[in-house]
């Protein structure tokens, strides 16, 4: 079974919601989606197009990094970030 356009690692030009990325994986962030006030705060927060985050953990939310600081965001917010997720250097 193919995996969905947007979520195929094969797929250079690959995006998805923030919320679908795993733990310990790096991405640039695409758009952002959510209200406009939400929209502003993440983007003071360091959350904007271009920028780079990690995903640290996921449970009752998701804990990013940004830049050295770390941020809990809810599962809606994080839907509203789309997400081209960093390839990672192949080991041989």
């Amino acid at each position: 079974m193919a995996l969905p356009l947007h979520l195929n690692p094969d797929n250079a030009d690959c995006t998805c919601p923030l919320m679908d990325s795993k733990a310990g994986n790096e991405a640039t962030v695409v758009a952002i989606t959510c209200g406009e006030h939400d929209a502003r705060r993440l983007r003071a927060l360091g959350v904007y197009e271009g920028a780079t985050i990690s995903v640290v953990g996921k449970k009752n939310c998701l804990l990013v990094d940004v830049r050295g600081t770390r941020l809990a965001l809810c599962s809606g917010l994080a839907l509203g970030i789309t997400v081209q997720p960093l390839e990672r250097p192949s080991i041989a």
